[in-house]
């Protein structure tokens, strides 16, 4: 089995785990759904020309937004013809947005604030049919070079606007944002699929608290915050504190199933603020070539799961997790990934601009980038079996942790660590290969699991989801252990 097949399929980098899982016929697909116009500033298209996003066909039904394939064809749901994008990861002001557009993590010239990754499509236009949307740079026939415009993709943005943890509901519209500013207080903030503030109207529910065993021990109202896209609960002084277990059950209408969210706050959330006006371009560049190849993703075979096959990351998310993860959960990469995460991003010099409005592409997030990279792997057996279990064991403690939308990081690690395991097996006896290729099987499945309801907040499920996964290693370690 080469590194392309184990790789998985990834035509955009994932900026909070958004993966489609087996059996919802949920979109928690970055770029599958109609997209927000959103011009950018000047780019050179022909920089772009020379490192041009891969073309993907996507259905542009809302409902089918969890449909994207590598080939033309019709959408298996609507039957509407796919059309074709090209999807990239970038990093804009997380107000100012399309105002500014850059290829590497910085902070927005504007007000100060940390850029956000978020997921695009590109296109370029001419002056004389701006309506005009083209997939190529190039000239125009006046002979002026065709503009790059940038578009956000549906469930391209879920970085947090508050500090707090963004999770998607299950009909991948709604989305909500927990945070616990103070002691007693729990507000949620309210976002559709483009991240834009949603009003909270019709919205009914309540906030449970959960002691340490996970056993619900109250329970509070939702009631209208301060603006018209918040909800706020109020929690008494005797289970209100640090850490906060809480799960938000959400009914989003009368019609919708109510829906539960699990969140624990392990401290205060934060509301970032500006940092002043910032004067002239201060994005940080990322450097175009390195050392090291960060690991290209390609297509996966038909024989994987459909949620592997229709999810846009490797995956990579992103994410949604974002491009960010917690020091746990990056602990134990091996000391050669390291390296590569931490001279993946390089200060400004005077030899490269620092304003990246060049049109380059920007590789894959790097913490997902060292997780995913063969490269460092141990070379043997036992060196991969003690990864395996170093990676997997990262989930654990995140849960317990509380990092539900963090889970993604190690669990694609995990199955990264599972498929390279899987190519030693040719030296097995048929039947011992046979159990190792049922073992890493159930090993990816459970990763996209993991991943999906990772982003749903849905405590109860990751457990089920990684309980299958430590099953599926404990097979795949005794496999290798019986010969």
């Amino acid at each position: 089995m080469n590194s392309n097949y184990r790789r998985t399929r990834a035509m955009v980098w994932c900026l909070c785990g958004m993966a489609s899982v087996a059996g919802w016929g949920v979109a928690v697909l970055a770029g599958a759904a109609p997209a927000q116009a959103a011009p950018a500033g000047a780019h050179s298209a022909g920089a772009a020309a020379a490192k041009l996003p891969p073309l993907s066909y996507v259905c542009t039904m809302p409902a089918d937004a969890d449909v994207m394939e590598d080939k033309p064809g019709e959408c298996p749901r609507c039957g509407m013809a796919l059309v074709p994008v090209r999807l990239d990861a970038k990093w804009w002001c997380p107000v100012h947005q399309a105002l500014e557009v850059h290829d590497g993590p910085g902070k927005c010239r504007r007000d100060g604030r940390d850029l956000v990754q978020v997921t695009v499509s590109e296109y370029w236009t001419c002056g004389a049919a701006p309506d005009r949307k083209m997939l190529e740079p190039g000239s125009c026939s006046d002979g002026q070079a065709r503009k790059i415009g940038f578009e956000l993709r549906a469930h391209g943005d879920h970085n947090p606007r508050h500090g707090g943890q963004f999770f998607m509901a299950t009909d991948a519209w709604h989305h909500l944002e927990g945070t616990y500013p103070q002691s007693g207080l729990v507000r949620l903030f309210f976002y559709d699929n483009f991240t834009k503030p949603l009003p909270a109207k019709g919205f009914t529910g309540s906030v449970v608290i959960r002691d340490k065993s996970d056993k619900e021990i109250a329970s509070y109202p939702l009631a209208p915050g301060r603006t018209a896209s918040t909800m706020e609960a109020k929690i008494p002084a005797g289970t209100a504190a640090l850490p906060l277990r809480a799960t938000v059950k959400m009914k989003f209408g009368a019609a919708i199933p109510e829906q539960p969210f699990d969140f624990q706050f392990n401290e205060y959330s934060k509301d970032p603020a500006p940092t002043g006006t910032a004067v002239g371009p201060i994005a940080t560049p990322r450097p175009t070539t390195t050392g090291a190849a960060v690991p290209k993703p390609s297509p996966a075979p038909p024989a994987l799961a459909n949620a592997e096959r229709n999810a846009p990351k490797p995956s990579t998310q992103t994410g949604s997790r974002p491009a960010t993860t917690t020091a746990a959960a990056l602990a134990t990469v091996p000391a050669a990934a390291a390296s590569q995460e931490a001279g993946a991003v390089t200060a400004p010099s005077a030899a490269q601009p620092t304003d990246l409005f060049a049109g380059e592409i920007a590789p894959m997030p790097p913490a997902l980038a060292a997780a995913l990279n063969e490269d460092v792997l141990p070379k043997d057996v036992a060196g991969l079996v003690a990864e395996l279990n170093n990676r997997s064991g990262q989930i654990d403690s995140l849960v317990r942790d509380g990092g539900l939308s963090e889970v993604w990081l190690p669990a694609m690690g995990t199955k990264t660590v599972a498929l390279v395991l899987e190519s030693h097996a040719a030296s097995l006896p048929a039947a011992v290969q046979q159990r190792v290729h049922e073992a890493v099987k159930r090993v990816v499945a459970s990763a996209w699991l993991i991943d999906g309801y990772g982003d749903l907040g849905n405590k109860a499920k990751i457990v089920d989801a990684y309980n299958s996964l430590k099953s599926a290693v404990s097979d795949l370690k005794a496999a290798y252990e019986s010969h």
